[in-house]
């Protein structure tokens, strides 16, 4: 009875032997009625690209797999590596086995089809709930690399005839960025326009709101039925970085599936509203800085602590907050430009958490204020912008 799953990223180098498997199905592949054939393709927690194709031949439609959806789970027994058109691909024949398991979260391990040769063993449970958990919060991704995404649609736009932005959140905050880039002014958010405030006011104002770029729409993808509290599963998205803000674009192999409601409640936290009120007025995107630097702690303290995205949503149009927040850029880069003609104290600083990425302004005397220092003192101002800066 001794028997090991195959890492999908191993079973590429096994040509000619024959293996387990156990893995999440993306794709579905056509059926051949001549030849009672069909393809579908498989990834696991190790392997997250375009999958690994498994071919199935039976001398009946009876025998194939019949798969209810994208993400579910199947365990393969005694498949055969092999190429075919050139591709790496599990062969599934008589000699082998199958079963198909349901790929949502729950203790259910009976497999809804079988093959008669598929024996459960009990460490299948084990692999089972590890693949049910196979998909990434956004506090763990990471740039360059593609993964898996449980979700939720805060909101879904089209700037023009084929590009579409799709805004998801699962609760947690993405990873802060290094910035490399040397832009005159970095951009707030990477839609070439800011959302305005009354779609703003739908969006959660905790946890990191990620935004999807779907260039080339297939109508596989059915993105234009998506709506706003959906709740889905994304396989193999791509994660990207730019000018320090996180995004993620389809692949070729992106896949979606719908879940139910009750399946993103677990995860999802106690305090999480999302406002549905409309409202007319637009907000600047923009604050001012009125935080003294001393040591000793912040100016209003019986002020609220609150996320950016709270400031960007906030009914008044003047209020004050306390926030935590990360300077990304200071304008203008040359302190001796920092007063305007008048000799007023003049600056504008970009500031970002893990909510959003504001302008907040230092002008007059709350520039002195906050620096704590003389503008003319130019070395004590270079120190305070390094602190600042991270520098």
């Amino acid at each position: 009875d001794y028997y090991k799953f195959l890492r999908i990223q191993d079973a590429f180098k096994s040509l000619h032997i024959h293996v387990n498997l156990i893995g999440v199905i993306v794709d579905l592949g056509f059926f051949t009625g001549s030849d009672y054939s069909c393809t579908l393709k498989i990834v696991d927690p190790w392997h997250s690209g375009p999958g690994l194709p498994v071919k199935f031949i039976a001398r009946n439609v009876q025998a194939l797999p019949r798969v209810k959806s994208i993400g579910d789970i199947i365990s393969l027994s005694r498949v055969k590596i092999v190429l075919v058109n050139r591709k790496v691909t599990a062969l599934c024949n008589e000699t082998s086995s199958f079963a198909l398991f349901n790929g949502k979260n729950d203790e259910d391990f009976v497999p809804y089809q079988w093959s008669p040769k598929f024996q459960m063993k009990e460490q299948d449970k084990n692999f089972l709930s590890n693949l049910r958990e196979c998909f990434t919060s956004l506090k763990d991704i990471k740039e360059g690399e593609c993964a898996n995404l449980s979700c939720l649609i805060a909101h879904i736009s089209k700037d023009d005839k084929t590009r579409w932005h799709i805004f998801v959140w699962d609760g947690t905050e993405m990873p802060p960025c290094n910035i490399f880039v040397k832009s005159e002014r970095l951009p707030l958010c990477i839609e070439p326009e800011m959302l305005p405030t009354h779609v703003l006011r739908k969006f959660p104002t905790f946890g990191s709101v990620l935004g999807i770029i779907v260039d080339k729409v297939s109508e596989k993808h059915a993105t234009h039925c998506l709506q706003p509290g959906d709740h889905v599963k994304l396989l193999n998205l791509f994660f990207q970085v730019n000018c320090g803000l996180w995004s993620a674009v389809f692949t070729p192999s992106t896949k979606m599936q719908y879940t139910m409601n009750r399946e993103m409640q677990e995860f999802t936290p106690q305090r999480f509203t999302i406002c549905r009120e409309k409202f007319s007025s637009r907000w600047n995107h923009s604050t001012r800085c009125i935080t003294p630097s001393h040591s000793g702690g912040v100016a209003h303290e019986d002020a609220p602590f609150v996320t950016l995205m709270d400031i960007l949503t906030n009914h008044k149009v003047t209020a004050k907050f306390r926030c935590v927040v990360r300077f990304i850029q200071v304008s203008p880069k040359n302190i001796r430009k920092f007063r305007d003609f008048n000799g007023k104290f003049k600056v504008v600083a970009i500031l970002e958490d893990a909510t959003a990425r504001i302008r907040a302004s230092l002008y007059a005397d709350e520039g002195d204020m906050f620096f704590g220092c003389d503008s003319s003192d130019e070395e004590a101002l270079v120190k305070k912008l390094n602190r600042l800066l991270g520098g």
